[in-house]
């Protein structure tokens, strides 16, 4: 049996959670940052817009996993504990935050447990837990929400793990059972954690014992987890659907290099810049593609030296324990332990665990009942199968990912290192411990080793908790990585910068990123779209266009390039040319599914705004049929436009029966949103013989959405139809007061009054209606129209002659004072 904790244990446990829960405790005020937008904000399987069932069809990003732009990351367990949250708080990131900095605290806890198994000392074990719950390589697992994968993988891993220890004491089915279980349950939080079962059956290898029924019933279990073990593996890499297309060569650059030995050399190298990370994790970035990590070309790189020494350094330590082991054969413990233990027994011992200076594994009680089936082969000391073990916990989950078996999306990700740095960390306490029990009748040197401890620890919890600040927002997450990866930092700070409205860093960003990299696609769309919010459209084009040469099926690009051509006035066909196109990209290989498809919807609807601005109104309605043929996936909200568009233009054909069925399905799309409603009775109120079922949509809209502006508004147009002022006045005087800086609702209030000869009261509205846009030259025009009524001649010019000076072209503003007989020479 296992040795119980005491007092120490529960201390030491407790302080190493508390340091792991204080140290994370300023994420709780984070936000959403970077890929935690796909993977939460974006996922419907997350937001409940998907059944819960789609969480076994679709990958990690929400994506289907046929769908040939899947990532291939099957987390459906990660995904539902996302979708938990959300049910729990909705999309407030401190919900999120809170949880993995708990699970952080879990598996603090685990590794500390993990420790009691493997090392020999009570404080080796408490520099493990201490190290782990402190080291700034977690950083990125515990402040990046989609680290959570990571966190619950780590957490089922190390369960699994202790799960097997138990069952390797009595050999229970029980243990044994919830051993796969865990172990199958931290495949379905990440890929990597498929070697699980692959440590449980190397622990229980190293600490066999040489009894023939215990091997027997070990034998079994090891069969057991291979037979789980391929069973899972085959079920993972045959039944499920795996990416088929090939990461791009910013993702992965070496996976993507012809040269053999250049491919071998830099993949070799990998793991040591990893280990790099644990041992000095000073430089840390959010991505660590493109080049930030150059490839190496030739043998004279001084990084083979790196590789030689970290190889020959772990092969040197496994053969000398293995040899240590050996040599320590002849002395037959287990016959020792025979001796022994009955000795102990008739003086009055209860323990094997420490005798003669001999320590036992086992930690095996006399008392115990089933000790027959306790580990009993005991070693002068634990270092060799610590030692071992440790080295198991590092190399097994980093091997998935390393990119020595197989390519893999990235080349480094300080995430992957979560649960690889349990095994640092009992490495680390191995030796901690080790150095303290050699130094163990100096108090001195015992101080030194503490100072020591103490030290690193606050070193790494001053990293970490800086580290975690940089985790807080992506302008400041951008930043902390333009000296590790400046392309990828510079592009991605661009576009944020760009979203924050700060245009000119922004454009300074982008093409310094562009400058270090001239291949990036999404940089020349920021771009693209920097000067399009400037309305410098005639630079935004060549932006567009250079990142559609770079990327083809980058359909947003089509989308913008399209309004940018639209806007620069003499290119419709072009544009309509350009929107076509985009509509119809099929997206091969396309990482985020839904935004493509999202930008061909809007495509689509951009083009059907086109053609029915010049007439080409069966053009149009072909085009919304064909989008919603081809756009099958589509999410319910944006199938409901393209009804509605449709809708309005078959009702613009006189098409009524067409028109209506086209609104009927908008409405059982979207039965909750008024704005449904108010299209059906626009399309109904052009039917003259069904008016009143016109109206009846209209009072249906206001009573599902009193709080919409607009629906109060298009009752109002409705009613003015009807030449029903008075009451038009009302709905106009709501509308306006729900959107109280809306220009048009503010006008059309002044416009209701007129038509009812309020001039005084119409007058106070369009004076609201310039103050909300002073430069628009009708807004001053309308005003003085309804100066000019009421008589006031003098203030009526003034208003025409700003108005005039906005717009030198201005018809109403000329024809007015015509009227009145005042001219003004527009061209001084």
């Amino acid at each position: 049996m296992p040795v119980p904790l005491c007092h120490k244990d529960y201390a030491g446990l407790a302080g190493c959670s508390a340091l792991a829960f204080v140290l994370y405790l300023n994420t709780l005020n984070a936000g959403f940052v970077y890929d935690d937008r796909r993977a939460i904000l974006a996922n419907g399987d997350v937001t409940g817009l998907r059944p819960l069932a789609h969480l076994l069809r679709n990958d990690f990003w929400g994506t289907p996993l046929q769908d040939s732009g899947s990532h291939g990351s099957w987390r459906p367990l990660c995904v539902l504990s996302f979708r938990l949250n959300f049910l729990a708080g909705g999309l407030t990131p401190a919900g999120y935050h809170l949880v993995n900095v708990l699970l952080h605290c879990v598996a603090t806890w685990l590794v500390f447990l993990v420790g009691r198994t493997l090392l020999p000392s009570r404080i080796g074990v408490l520099a493990a837990g201490a190290l782990f719950a402190a080291h700034p390589a977690h950083s990125e697992a515990v402040a990046g929400l989609v680290g959570r994968a990571d966190l619950a993988a780590c957490i089922c891993y190390l369960l699994s793990y202790l799960s097997y220890r138990r069952h390797m004491l009595n050999r229970e089915w029980g243990s044994l059972v919830l051993t796969i279980i865990l172990a199958l349950a931290a495949l379905l939080c990440k890929e990597t954690a498929i070697t699980a079962l692959l440590l449980c059956g190397l622990c229980d290898v190293l600490f066999a014992v040489n009894r023939e029924s215990s091997d027997k019933h070990r034998f079994r279990s090891l069969s057991i987890l291979t037979i789980t073990l391929l069973s899972a593996a085959y079920c993972r890499l045959s039944l499920l659907p795996r990416p088929s297309t090939a990461f791009s060569a910013a993702d992965n650059p070496a996976a993507h290099e012809t040269c053999f030995w250049t491919r071998t050399l830099t993949f070799l190298y990998l793991p040591v810049a990893n280990f790099r990370l644990l041992l000095w994790p000073q430089e840390l970035s959010f991505d660590w593609g493109m080049e930030a990590i150059p490839r190496i070309r030739t043998l004279w790189d001084p990084r083979n030296i790196l590789s030689v020494g970290f190889y020959g350094s772990l092969f040197t330590v496994l053969w000398r324990r293995s040899g240590l082991s050996r040599s320590t054969a002849s002395m037959d413990f287990a016959e020792v332990a025979h001796i022994s233990l009955p000795l102990l027994r008739r003086l009055g011992g209860n323990s094997c665990h420490n005798w003669l200076g001999l320590t036992c594994e086992c930690h095996h009680q006399l008392a115990a009942p089933s000790h027959r089936s306790a580990p009993a082969t005991c070693s002068k000391s634990s270092f060799w199968p610590g030692s071992f073990m440790g080295v198991a916990f590092i190399v097994l989950p980093f091997l998935p990912a390393s990119n020595l078996l197989f390519y893999v999306g990235l080349v480094m990700a300080e995430r992957v290192l979560y649960l690889p740095s349990v095994g640092y960390c009992l490495l680390f306490g191995l030796g901690f411990g080790h150095l303290w029990q050699r130094v163990n009748s100096c108090r001195r040197s015992k101080m030194m080793l503490l100072c020591a401890l103490g030290l690193l620890l606050g070193v790494h919890g001053l990293r970490t908790f800086r580290r975690n600040l940089d985790w807080r927002d992506e302008e400041q997450l951008f930043r902390s990585a333009i000296r590790v990866n400046p392309p990828k930092a510079l592009a991605n700070l661009g576009s944020v910068l760009s979203a924050q409205g700060r245009y000119e860093e922004a454009e300074l960003a982008l093409r310094t990123a562009l400058g270090h990299r001239p291949s990036m696609a999404d940089a020349h769309f920021n771009l693209g779209v920097v000067h399009q919010k400037q309305l410098n459209f005639s630079s935004a084009v060549p932006s567009f266009r250079r990142a559609i040469e770079l990327r083809p099926q980058l359909s947003v690009a089509y989308l913008n390039l399209g309004i940018s051509l639209i806007s620069l006035g003499d290119h419709r066909r072009e544009a309509i040319s350009v929107l076509r196109t985009g509509a119809r990209l099929e997206g091969n290989g396309v990482r985020d599914r839904g935004a493509h498809e999202e930008a061909r919807c809007t495509c689509y609807l951009q083009l059907s705004v086109l053609l029915r601005a010049e007439g080409r109104l069966q053009e149009a309605a072909s085009s919304l049929r064909e989008s919603l043929k081809a756009l099958a996936l589509l999410p319910q909200k944006q199938r409901a436009v393209l009804h509605l568009r449709l809708g309005e233009i078959l009702a613009e054909l006189q098409d009524w029966d067409e028109a209506e069925h086209q609104q009927r399905l908008a409405l059982q799309l979207q039965p909750e949103k008024g704005a449904a409603y108010v299209t059906y009775g626009q399309t109904l109120a052009r039917n003259g013989s069904r008016l009143a079922e016109a109206e009846s949509w209209f009072k249906r809209a206001l009573q599902l959405a009193p709080l919409e502006a607009s629906s109060h508004h298009h009752y109002a147009d409705f009613l003015e139809q009807q030449e029903r002022h008075q009451e038009a006045l009302s709905l106009r005087l709501r509308a306006a007061a729900l959107a109280p800086n809306d220009y048009t609702l503010q006008s059309c209030v002044a416009d209701a009054l007129r038509l009812l000869n309020r001039l005084a009261e119409a007058e106070l509205w369009y004076r609201k209606a310039v103050t909300l846009q002073p430069m628009a030259a009708h807004a001053h025009a309308n005003l003085g129209a309804i100066l000019q009524m009421r008589g006031l001649r003098k203030d009526a010019v003034e208003c025409y002659q700003r108005a005039l000076e906005l717009q030198p072209g201005h018809a109403i503003s000329r024809a007015n004072l015509a009227k009145m007989n005042l001219h003004k020479d527009t061209n001084e």
